[in-house]
């Protein structure tokens, strides 16, 4: 929507395909300049190390290629050497290349878009959409997808000075609801790296996935092992999970609540009172009884870098940090955390 002054509205498609970096947001600028496309030896292009899409199931592409050709150039950038990096179109290069060993030598050359522009953050976003709109993709691909997406249009927005949340550009980039966005991040931040590993087996759906990302990692070990034992876990599987994780034992809020925290025997009672009254506001119900408990990593806490030492980065990952640590001593399992997932996008994205 236009803003009162007759601003146009930043469009993330169009910005992406002006022909430099830098431009200012809303400035008319140069379209990007076609593509030269020329035929190329399969044994020229060498696969993306970046690339993280899928190779598997590629005897349908073979068959279709052999029938049709390859319809749909693929796009690449010269490396030294005569050689050039696949940009978009690894499916196509592998079916090619297996059909040329396989005596079909008709296959070797295949047409290829030259890719020129030294904007490395538009052409990896580049690079992520035309492989996004190939073909359908997994689950797992497009959490990575969102993972990837997120810290290149992080660094595009903070070099160019873009407006805008980055949730919303990724969002526009993967045509997918920017809540949908938050939870793929949600995926990719917070699930075992063995669950992610299902997942990108096919055995754990995105719902199932989303649901098993709010359990600590004990439980995500657990979660783990009903899966090895039931070949994949449906999202009603993981609620029940969910269901069963107990809330932990309620600690005092760290002194960032209480700006000016008592330094004598008050100071669990003040601590007490903050965390009830931050808890029946959040969540609108009765806080569980609080009893403070007192530990040898409490009195000798571990050195750290002081809050009022870090720079913004840091001042916002160690709130997120927290916060996100504080959801199940705030909530019990099955509570509505709506209002607080807000609080953590706000503070993740600097709105």
């Amino acid at each position: 929507m236009d803003n009162k002054k007759g601003k146009k509205k930043f469009n993330v498609m169009n910005h992406l395909n002006t022909q430099a970096s830098g431009e200012e947001a809303g400035q008319d600028a140069p379209r990007r300049a076609p593509l030269k496309v020329v035929p190329l030896s399969v044994h020229e292009l060498i696969p993306s190390k970046d690339n993280f899409y899928s190779l598997s199931d590629i005897e349908g592409l073979k068959r279709s290629i052999e029938f049709f050709g390859v319809k749909q150039n693929l796009t690449v950038k010269p490396l030294d050497g005569g050689k050039y990096e696949i940009i978009a179109g690894h499916r196509r290069h592998k079916a090619c290349l297996e059909l040329v060993n396989e005596g079909k030598a008709e296959f070797e050359y295949i047409p290829c878009g030259i890719e020129t522009g030294k904007d490395e953050i538009k052409e990896r976003i580049l690079l992520i959409m035309t492989n996004s709109t190939s073909r359908t993709l997994s689950d797992w691909e497009k959490m990575k997808q969102a993972e990837e997406l997120k810290a290149y249009c992080e660094a595009w927005k903070e070099r160019d000075n873009l407006p805008g949340r980055v949730r919303d550009m990724v969002a526009e980039i993967m045509q997918e609801s920017a809540t949908q966005i938050g939870r793929l991040n949600a995926i990719a931040n917070n699930l075992t790296p063995e669950l992610q590993a299902e997942m990108q087996a096919g055995n754990l759906g995105v719902s199932a996935a989303s649901e098993l990302a709010k359990l600590d990692h004990e439980k995500q070990a657990e979660a783990y092992t009903e899966l090895a034992e039931k070949g994949g876990l449906s999202i009603k599987d993981a609620k029940a999970l969910n269901d069963e994780a107990e809330t932990p034992p309620q600690q005092p809020p760290p002194d960032s609540l209480n700006p000016n925290p008592p330094d004598n025997a008050d100071r669990d009672e003040a601590a007490a009172a903050k965390y009830i009254a931050m808890y029946e506001q959040v969540t609108g119900a009765d806080a569980p009884e609080y009893t403070p408990e007192e530990d040898e990593e409490a009195e000798n806490p571990p050195e750290t870098l002081d809050f009022a030492d870090m720079n913004d980065n840091q001042k916002r990952e160690a709130a997120i940090d927290f916060m996100e640590g504080k959801r199940f001593e705030i909530f019990p399992p099955g509570s509505d955390t709506r209002i607080f997932d807000y609080i953590v996008t706000l503070i993740e994205f600097h709105v």
